[in-house]
């Protein structure tokens, strides 16, 4: 077939910016003629192109893996979008092709290696997906001494900030300590740059951007995730992900051309680059904030579209300011601080992070943490839970556990206590998970992260009733959130406190023994609130300097607008000799390994 004529580009005029896409009323869906938008990513050979754009201009797509209820055999499907419809597809697993999508593989046959998966069209257009772990190949677990459950109870570390080779030789003291396990940050493909961001590069909160569900994180690549979890679960010790499903990048930070529509200076930006490494280059993202000119493909200007994930404009909410943390409309569809939202009330878009989480669970995480919980409604988060259970063959497994950020803030009521609110992660979202078929035990294992603790513990109950069970409910005394500079998201008042924000070192830790000792709402300390999380975080450094001290942060690697770069320098996070609480500039803080901290979680978990 002929290719089309390219399209002249056109550029506003001015500092003028496009304003397309914003939500008018109650709306919260993007109109179906953006669909027009779509396959703004450079063709082959075209001005802009990367290797790492594969052909993400002809076509995108995903493997969808559903498990038999043992979980010895599973189907892979590659589900793919075309530009031309019209053009025959060829499906290639482990280099064999086929024309069917579909391909059955089983325990027998295939062990201890992992499926490679490409996709073509007639015109010979290919993008070759992330290679596929089964759960079935995941190392055993080896058995340890203590009160465990089978992973339903047990104190779990954040590793904040923790490259994968740093957590992969710490995992020999969380195994000799008695931790459960240990819980990443964010391990999908995210946004990084060259360039500062309000002169800092590479902030802690790109993490938490993401580009695509591919496990190539800024904190290792996939094969650096997979070690980490052989090594780790050799030695008894689960890993947990940070799963961000709520949004991808920020508009305006992306691969595009930008530029601030305030004032005369016309004030541009570099585009960004991503965690992806190896592949000469990021995959392709694109957003529709700041954008002045148009494709010479589509003839529109850019909107939401992130290839490698197989979304497109469509599987975003339009663009809604998030102002009332009490309006269920605008808490499920706001764009929360300018992050572009999913619509997780498409079916597509359910079964595409169904589809990122069972891929998490086939590399060997025992569970994950789902960030911005509250800004995915209820029912949708049932949905996309219940999606997941099909994939693991109907149920979820022994030693799972999720737990959902839910910030109550001065919201607890339409959260939590009632209800009846119509948006409620309290007593309707514990029926809702029932009635969609969660058997109890499963309910169990999906579980509120309780940011009422210490405080108001029972605000962050079902029906905020002190008296409630409390085995859906995960407590933890300082947080990653609370790190950040001026963040007021939870009030612990003189219960609890942020060790880099001033608290001392012996009221920090007499907080951490007493979250094990006697925390606050525990009636039955041995079974209530059985999932406790340390943090281990970092001092940021200087003043103030919100980076990683992993070295991406160090203003050595900027090459665009670097004069007023402030960088973080490289430190271990690894320290076999660290007994917890350093505290050098900018150094990690390693709470976890504090003789105090440890000896009430042993004697919580029966150890020794």
């Amino acid at each position: 077939l002929a290719a089309a004529a390219p399209l002249s580009p056109r550029s506003l005029p001015g500092c003028d910016v496009y304003s397309e896409n914003q939500c008018q009323g109650d709306n919260i869906v993007t109109n179906a003629s953006f669909e027009d938008h779509r396959w703004f990513t450079p063709a082959r050979g075209s001005e802009g192109y990367l290797p790492s754009f594969q052909d993400y201009s002809e076509l995108v797509g995903y493997a969808h893996v559903e498990y038999n209820a043992p979980r010895t055999a599973a189907t892979v499907e590659v589900r793919v979008t075309q530009k031309d419809t019209s053009l025959a597809l060829k499906f290639s697993f482990d280099g064999v092709a086929q024309a069917s999508p579909n391909k059955t593989f089983d325990s027998a046959s295939y062990q201890n290696q992992t499926l490679s998966v490409s996709v073509s069209d007639s015109n010979g257009a290919k993008i070759v997906l992330e290679d596929i772990d089964f759960l079935w190949n995941v190392p055993a677990l080896r058995p340890r001494t203590g009160d465990y459950r089978n992973g339903q109870k047990g104190a779990i570390v954040e590793m904040f900030g923790w490259p994968d080779k740093d957590v992969e030789k710490e995992c020999d003291f969380l195994a000799q300590a008695g931790y459960l396990g240990a819980k990443l940050f964010p391990h999908q493909e995210q946004v990084l740059a060259s360039e500062p961001f309000n002169n800092v590069l590479n902030p802690w909160y790109f993490m938490y951007q993401p580009v695509s569900y591919r496990l190539q994180g800024r904190m290792g690549s996939r094969d650096e995730l997979r070690s980490l979890v052989q090594t780790c679960r050799s030695k008894g010790v689960r890993l947990y992900a940070d799963a961000v499903i709520n949004h991808m990048t920020g508009g305006g930070n992306d691969m595009g051309s930008h530029r601030n529509p305030q004032g005369s200076s016309c004030v541009t930006w570099g585009n960004k680059s991503s965690s992806l490494a190896g592949e000469g280059g990021p995959s392709p993202f694109w957003t529709q904030d700041f954008v002045f000119s148009t494709s010479n493909v589509t003839g529109q200007p850019q909107s939401q579209e992130f290839p490698a994930a197989a979304y497109g404009p469509l599987d975003f909410h339009c663009e809604r300011a998030l102002n009332s943390w009490s309006d269920p409309l605008d808490l499920n569809a706001g764009w929360l601080t300018g992050l572009t939202d999913l619509n997780t009330e498409r079916d597509n878009v359910q079964e595409r992070i169904a589809a990122y989480m069972t891929d998490l669970v086939g590399i060997g995480f025992s569970g994950f943490r789902v960030d911005a919980a509250k800004h995915i409604k209820p029912d949708d988060l049932v949905a996309i839970f219940s999606k997941l259970k099909r994939n693991l063959g109907g149920s979820l497994p022994d030693d799972f556990i999720t737990w959902w950020e839910v910030l109550l803030g001065g919201e607890a009521d339409l959260l939590m206590c009632n209800s009846e609110s119509g948006y409620n992660y309290g007593g309707y979202l514990e029926s809702a998970l029932k009635s969609a078929g969660f058997s109890p035990e499963d309910v169990d294992k999906i579980k509120i992260w309780n940011s009422g603790y210490p405080k108001e513990t029972e605000k962050g109950l079902v029906n905020c009733d002190g008296n409630s069970p409390k085995i859906r409910s995960v407590i933890q005394n300082d947080d990653a959130d609370q790190q950040n500079p001026g963040s007021s998201s939870r009030d612990m008042g003189d219960q609890g406190c942020v060790l880099i924000k001033g608290c001392e070192v012996d009221e920090h830790r007499g907080f951490e023994v007493k979250l094990f000792e006697g925390p606050n709402g525990a009636q039955d300390n041995d079974n209530d609130f059985p999932i406790r999380v340390v943090l281990s975080s970092f001092y940021w450094y200087g003043n103030g300097v919100q980076g990683i001290p992993d070295g991406k942060s160090d203003c050595s690697l900027c090459t665009v607008n670097c004069d007023t770069c402030q960088g973080v320098p490289f430190q271990q996070a690894f320290d076999a000799d660290s007994t917890g609480y350093d505290s050098a500039n900018g150094s990690y803080t390693r709470v976890h390994r504090d003789a105090e901290i440890v000896k009430a979680m042993q004697s919580w978990m029966k150890i020794n």
